[in-house]
């Protein structure tokens, strides 16, 4: 079959707006990368599919109002996913929006990736991509470093207080069954000790039975009993705040 076949029987097979590379063309990119590129640059200049960024493309949907992009989810699913494997999550302002203790969009996703990425624009999203501190990432678990996530950047939030978002994390802890807490006291070990910090502070006030003290005293452990950490949350959020080096 030739490289055009090939290329034109896989785009009608998949729904429009669904982002298209060279990676979903391996074959090809193997033994005819010329060919291949040639052939997409030609569906390009005939508009049977847009070019979304370098190397990425998308057959347009047709509606009543003109050719439809890729949504936003898609995008970021594009920017999240490679083929069943999770490479990154959303973090940042959009944390704080998914906790529903913000309401700005913020003119940047962040992206924690598992590897290091470029800025870059694709299709009307700026993005900017931050280390992540979990090296694999599943599915169910993305919940968890979320909360991780929202620690990681209270000193930056836009649009809420620290004392909301500890407020936040503090509630949604509280809802985790035992072995939920568990990993995400595991997760926490990986992050730099001010996320560690609240993260013990904030398991201690969950009712007893659930934050087994051995989970509490092992996050203790990994920190410098002489260190504090200065973010501006009061008492009446975190009672426990002083003992944890919180001023």
């Amino acid at each position: 079959m030739q490289v055009s076949a090939q290329i034109n029987n896989y785009i009608k097979s998949i729904p429009p707006g669904k982002i298209i590379t060279y990676q979903d063309f391996r074959d090809l990119q193997k033994s005819k990368p010329q060919a291949l590129a040639k052939a997409l640059e030609r569906l390009v200049k005939k508009q049977v599919l847009i070019r979304q960024a370098k190397g990425t493309f998308y057959r347009p949907k047709e509606t009543i109002f003109g050719k439809v992009s890729p949504s936003d989810e898609e995008l970021i699913s594009f920017l999240t996913r490679k083929d069943d494997r999770v490479t990154g999550i959303l973090t940042g302002q959009s944390v704080y929006l998914k906790l529903q203790i913000a309401t700005q969009v913020p003119n940047t996703l962040t992206i924690a990736s598992i590897t290091p990425r470029k800025k870059q624009t694709v299709g009307k999203l700026q993005v900017q991509f931050v280390r992540s501190y979990i090296s694999s990432i599943e599915e169910k678990d993305i919940p968890l470093i979320e909360l991780l996530e929202a620690l990681r950047f209270i000193k930056k939030a836009q649009d809420c207080t620290p004392d909301a978002i500890v407020a936040a994390v503090g509630k949604r802890m509280e809802n985790l069954t035992a072995s939920e807490l568990k990993r995400l006291v595991q997760f926490a070990k990986a992050y730099p000790p001010m996320v560690r910090t609240l993260c013990g502070s904030l398991c201690e006030t969950i009712p007893e039975g659930l934050a087994k003290p051995f989970l509490i005293e092992s996050l203790r452990t990994t920190l410098n009993p002489y260190t504090k950490y200065k973010l501006p949350i009061s008492e009446t959020i975190l009672k426990n705040k002083k003992s944890w080096g919180i001023v």
